[in-house]
């Protein structure tokens, strides 16, 4: 311990400049800490302190990794008991910038006072984390390197085929060999399973292998970047017959190419309960310094996985479990039959069946399964392939069978009665077809096939049952959503003479028709309950839906490269844990579309594997890509879930170094294989008439941040367009139309890069490492910085760049082969610029909003009318190109509800085209991943601004344009955020809601307690209901806020002209319109502010010319007038405010009630097809001048029009406001003072371009 230091200064009294400091801290250390915040872990004090005085730290005990606050605390331990200093151990850990700052300063003045001539190998003191491979450069062809306590491995070896290496790479210090522990149970099963001929070879060799320090420090630091699969076998038998749980590895070595396994340890826990399991794990990793977080696979066969299972995720949710793959066919087989009426009778008739087994004949011996069926409960839980058979097999022997009970005494006549009922015979055909594909899985589980083809066969499996009793457009939507309620509900089902139930069962069924007519409908009640049942069970089992499992395999297929969509790369990123942020989301997909774009199409080799390829490609992209993290995390899914074959694969493959103690001094050299790549390819490019080639990165500028790095892409034309060039940024994925004077090449990185911005602006300083990860994979440069830190590598890449690329320069950042990458569809079309988009007529009128192109005056107002309307399932009625068409696809992207005509995608897009994108599940829209579109068929760049500058209100040009927000990309949409002045009887908040909108919050603001019982009862409390609104400050404002919408309409009473009382705009009630302006104004977002604000306001039609002229003064913008009688029964008009988009578009009905009689209860019979406007009166319901006409017949007399009724009218639902035993004039109270639902809905509909959106059920 250092207690006396011999100092003629006092330390610390010197100050020091923090770069100084910084700086003589990286000199000595060799480190490259740029902030003081870098050494808050204590590990280089540690290493100061063993530099002033060695020995004094056992540097050893160092954690150099430490983030934790207890990793953290261990260091600063450490250095309080090398000397009698003081540390202030609360604040160090806590990261005190300011005493870290002094702690730094005060080993500053005590190495120059003591030590300033001494000279430190940091190497010996640290271990650098690089790319580590397990496939050592000294490697035996037999070896198996495995983990024990202390980090001394004991080694299972073959004594004819090792080989010894030299005595000089015996490094280990005195004793370290004789002290090695050894595990009972490791042993054990190193005898079992580790050589078709350890046995007693094993036991009698005196040589000994053991693994040092070194080996564990290389495997810590390969798992650390790598992701990797935990697989627990539960009851694996040792040697000594014990059983005991072996824990093993599984990942995808980069540096060779393969799929490896590692064996952790071989277990005895004392309580072999999930909690003690779990815990166990956690220590293990821990103690070899394995994060959990790299842990992207799990799977176990211990019986309650399940909650071992959820004990991992409370320490990382996003773990993809393959624990239920194996059981799955058995369990589901057995909650299956259990869901048909008489499997009990099938059962014992099975059981009493195969008693007599002994006694059959020969021939018919034959025909049926050898097996003991003494436990047939057994088998139905647990052997499915075996149940099958067994069945399957007694429907091809069932006359037989008869025969010969038939022929035996009384005794056996209960077994005959079973055989010749037609019930339990029509039963097990049926059973014999259902249950084939599920002993087909089995059996490709049994044959150890990989996890990749199993979750195909799954997705297959699902499609089978669904397709056997759903209706086609029930299935399709379960298989793109997922959710099991949609296949519960009876409405999905087919009718019954069209559920599947195997040709033999629909035979016998014919055969048998007379006998069975009464049991039809109980045996289709018990088909459609097995097949729901095995259905959900499936779909419970498997670790993805249907569509990410079929996308597996897609994405790893490099010949299928340009068939991935960013939206499936988003979906796996999602679930193996690699997007946990938005910001990784944008990584991800930048990175993924890098890689598409610059080596185009199928390029590889045939003969070259999957895996060499990956290797290859991983290399490349260099260890911190995402998307190269998740490509290790799918080359990690096991090739097989059989452990027999597993623990074959842990014996035959040889993967890491070992020491063998022993006296032979044979020297063998072992060095691994050079990765070479394929650079042979000649670089074509197109060339334009005066430089910058199509896929050359240059510096082109933004308005508003000056130059920024992006990339050239080609025109839509075959030709270029003279001097300008196509320009995508990096980072925010713009487009932009650049003279190519004012374009720089990327290689003037030094002049162009900008200080500033990078500093300060977020996106530009990810458009920057963008841009380094696509110059460097170009330039096959390969980074290898100290840490994993983005931040680190980054500063590693402009290093280089600054320095001018080298060794390969300007040069190397050219496009490695564009050609690839222009892809030219054979029927391409020009983009149609003399004739309409949408019909193909002349003239044209306008350019299309959304797609390069024009549209026609008629297509126009098809198109305004059309683009926002909404089926009940949220996505668009009509065609995103043409607004019409009968068949269509729907876009698969998160909040994205647009759909596409057959039409338009064959003619527009090429021949063909709509029947390959039905087999793509999920299909991402061209808005929503331009980079899939191709022919003529290319949306517009600016598309978001354009569509709403299309739907602009131009009827108050007297006033300033409302700004125009651009729409949202789908994967970037929140849930909206609403409040509601006068908020009546939630009008908005079911109108949000049937549109399939994510509310994460709505704020009324209403007075009239029978409307907000209302809005409580009918919407589960989910809206929250605030004070008066002349209560309501900025204050509430920002403790609500920040909103997205504001509604209200103030009442009208004192501003109709039809209330002669009226006091108008600034008295009784009409002052409450200033609330609404009052409040509008402070929540309006500030000029700078991107965030989308809608507001709308609504009032009557009927108001003095003044009244209005004051409201638009106030507002800045005119009304539209929106009449509720084209879309429902009533007339309603009502005047609108507001800068939603595409208010003043023609309202149109989808499926509204539009005559009085759709809305009439059962009985009664409508005088009028349309009624006048319904307000509080009870006499406004009445129709003719003198209100002297009731407008509905009963039974040959007038009536009145009931609540219900009315209901229906305003589009509320039935009984929307019978509650709190309210009577009928109270009723049409607040009917009169709300809005129509239609008209709100077709106001509201444009939003769903700037908000998330639930998918909507099928109702």
């Amino acid at each position: 311990v250092v207690s006396n230091v011999s100092i003629k200064l006092k330390i610390g009294d010197e100050k020091h400049n923090l770069s100084e400091l910084l700086d003589w801290l990286n000199d000595i250390l060799q480190a490259t800490f740029s902030q003081v915040e870098h050494t808050c872990s204590g590990a280089a004090f540690c290493q100061l302190m063993d530099i002033i005085h060695p020995g004094s730290v056992d540097i050893n005990k160092v954690k150099f990794t430490a983030k934790e606050n207890a990793d953290i605390l261990d260091n600063y331990n450490l250095l309080q008991d090398a000397f009698n200093k003081e540390l202030e151990l609360k604040l160090l850990v806590n990261g005190d910038t300011l005493k870290i700052l002094d702690l730094l300063s005060w080993f500053k003045d005590l190495y120059d006072h003591n030590v300033a001539q001494q000279k430190y190998n940091t190497q010996e003191g640290f271990v650098e984390r690089e790319v580590v491979s397990l496939k050592s450069r000294r490697e035996f062809e037999i070896c198996k390197c495995l983990h024990f306590e202390f980090l001394l491995l004991i080694l299972l070896y073959s004594p004819v085929q090792t080989k010894y290496l030299n005595q000089k790479m015996l490094n280990f210090k005195k004793g370290s060999h004789e002290s090695s522990f050894r595990n009972p149970a490791t042993m054990s099963f190193i005898r079992k399973y580790g050589s078709p001929d350890a046995g007693s070879n094993f036991a009698s060799s005196k040589n000994s292998l053991v693994l040092g320090h070194k080996c564990q420090e290389d495997i810590t630091a390969f798992f650390i970047q790598t992701p990797y699969c935990l697989y627990l076998f539960h009851g694996v038998e040792l040697q000594d017959e014990n059983k005991a749980i072996v824990l093993l590895l599984g990942f995808f070595d980069k540096a060779t190419g393969e799929n490896k396994f590692r064996l952790l340890d071989v277990l005895h826990p004392e309580e072999e309960t999930a909690d003690a399991i779990c815990t166990c794990i956690v220590e293990m990793l821990k103690k070899f310094r394995i994060p959990l977080m790299n842990m992207a696979i799990f799977y176990s066969n211990f019986p309650e996985h399940e909650d071992l299972l959820s004990g991992l995720k409370l320490l990382k949710p996003e773990i993809v479990s393959l624990c239920g793959l194996t059981d799955m066919a058995g369990r589901v087989c057995h909650s299956g039959v259990e869901k048909i009426e008489i499997s009990g009778p099938i059962v014992n008739l099975i059981t009493e069946i195969y008693k007599h087994f002994p006694s059959f004949p020969d021939s018919l011996q034959t025909l049926l399964e050898d097996v003991d069926c003494s436990n047939f409960s057994n088998i139905l839980t647990s052997q499915c392939s075996l149940f099958c058979r067994i069945i399957q097999k007694m429907t091809l022997a069932w006359s037989d069978l008869e025969k010969y009970f038939g022929s035996l005494d009384a005794d056996e006549k209960v077994i005959c009665r079973l055989l010749s009922d037609p019930k339990i015979r029509l039963n097990v055909l049926f059973l014999s077809h259902a249950l084939q594909p599920l002993c087909d899985f089995q059996e490709n589980i049994d044959r150890g096939v990989s996890v990749t083809r199993l979750l195909q066969d799954a997705s297959q499996l699902v499609r089978f049952y669904t397709a056997s009793f759903l209706r086609p457009k029930t299935a399709e939507l379960f298989h793109r959503r997922g959710k099991t309620s949609l296949i519960q509900e009876t409405v999905g089902h087919l009718p019954r003479g069209e559920v599947e139930v195997g040709k033999q069962a629909a035979d016998f069924l014919l055969q048998c028709s007379e006998e069975l007519t009464d049991y039809l409908e109980t045996f289709h009640s018990s088909v459609i309950s097995f097949y729901t049942t095995v259905t959900v069970n499936i779909v419970e089992c498997l670790p993805f839906s249907d569509s990410t499992m079929r996308n597996l395999s897609l994405v790893l297929c490099p010949g299928k490269k340009l068939e991935v969509t960013g939206k499936i790369v988003q979906d796996l990123g999602a679930c193996f844990g690699v997007c946990s942020s938005a910001e990784n989301v944008s990584l991800l997909t930048d990175e993924f579309l890098e890689y598409q774009f610059i080596d185009g199409g199928d390029t590889h080799p045939a003969d070259q594997s999957m895996e060499e390829y990956w290797k290859t490609e991983l290399r490349i992209m260099g260890r911190t890509s995402s998307f190269g993290k998740l490509i290790v995390s799918l080359l990690a899914l096991p090739r097989t879930l059989k452990k027999e074959i597993i623990f074959e694969q842990v014996r035959d493959h040889p993967y890491v170094s070992v020491i063998l103690d022993d006296d032979d001094d044979e020297d063998d050299e072992i060095t691994d294989d050079d990765d070479d790549y394929n650079c042979d390819a000649d670089d074509v490019t197109w060339n334009y008439a005066d430089g910058y080639t199509v896929g050359e990165m240059v510096w082109g500028p933004i308005e508003g941040f000056g130059l920024w790095p992006g990339l050239v892409q080609s025109w839509d034309s075959k030709k270029p367009c003279g001097s300008m060039r196509k320009v995508v940024f990096f980072g925010n994925r713009m487009q932009s139309e650049v003279q190519a004077d004012d374009l720089l090449p990327f290689f003037s990185f030094a002049k162009c890069f900008c200080s500033n911005s990078f500093a300060t602006v977020m996106a530009y300083k990810d458009a920057i490492f963008s841009s380094l990860q696509v110059a460097s994979r170009r330039s096959r440069m390969f980074f290898s910085p100290e840490t994993d830190s983005k931040d680190e590598l980054l500063r590693v890449m402009l290093d280089w760049a600054f320095g001018g690329f080298e060794p390969s320069g300007p040069d190397g950042l050219q496009p490695l082969s564009e050609c690839n990458s222009i892809e030219v569809h054979p029927n391409f079309i020009s983009p149609p610029q003399e004739f309409c988009l949408s019909c193909g007529s002349t003239p044209v009128e306008i350019i299309h909003p959304l797609f390069e192109g024009r549209l026609c005056s008629n297509c126009k107002y098809n198109f305004t009318e059309t683009l926002y309307r909404y089926d009940e399932d949220g996505y668009q009625s009509y065609c995103t190109v043409c607004c019409s068409g009968m068949e269509v696809i729907l876009c698969g992207h998160d909040s994205c509800c647009r759909s596409y005509c057959v039409d338009c995608l064959d003619i527009l897009v090429g021949e063909g085209t709509f029947n390959q994108l039905k087999n793509v599940d999920p299909w991402t829209c061209y808005l929503c991943a331009p980079e899939s579109s191709s022919g003529a068929l290319k949306p517009r760049h600016d598309w978001s601004i354009r569509v709403q500058e299309f739907f602009a209100n131009n009827s108050a040009m007297e006033f300033e344009p409302h700004r125009v927000y651009p729409s949202i990309p789908a994967n970037q949409r929140r849930p909206i955020r609403v409040l509601s002045l006068f908020d009546g009887i939630a009008t908005g908040y079911l109108v949000l809601r049937d549109l399939g909108f994510k509310v994460e919050k709505y704020v009324a603001s209403e007075v009239d307690e029978e409307s907000i019982t209302i809005s409580m009862v009918n919407h589960d409390g989910k809206i929250t209901h605030v004070d008066d609104v002349k209560n309501i400050t900025k204050k509430h404002i920002d403790k609500w806020g920040p909103f997205d919408l504001l509604i209200g309409g103030s009442p009208c009473n004192d501003l109709s002209i039809v209330n002669p009382a009226r006091k108008g705009l600034y008295e009784g009630t009409g002052r409450l319109f200033f609330e609404y302006y009052r409040l509008l104004n402070v929540m309006k977002p500030k000029e700078d502010d991107p965030q989308p604000f809608f507001w709308l306001f609504e009032n009557v039609v009927f108001m003095q010319t003044q009244v209005k002229a004051d409201i638009c003064r106030f507002l800045e913008c005119n009304p539209v007038l929106v009449d509720a009688v084209k879309v429902s029964p009533a007339n309603r008009a009502r005047y609108f405010w507001g800068n939603i988009p595409g208010m003043n578009r023609s309202v149109t009905s989808q499926n509204d009630k539009l005559a009085l009689q759709e809305c009439l209860e059962p009985g009664r019979t409508a005088k009028y097809e349309k009624v006048r406007t319904i307000t509080t009166r009870s006499n406004s319901l009445k129709q003719g001048t003198n209100d002297a006409h009731f407008p509905i017949t009963m039974n040959g007399k007038d009536d009145n029009i009931w609540i219900t009724e009315m209901e229906k009218i305003f589009g509320f639902p039935k009984h929307y406001t019978d509650v709190k035993n309210m009577g009928r004039l109270q009723r049409q109270r607040v009917l009169g003072k709300s809005w129509s639902v239609p008209v709100i809905r077709h106001l509201l509909a444009p939003l769903k371009d700037y908000f998330a959106c639930d998918e909507v059920p099928l109702k």
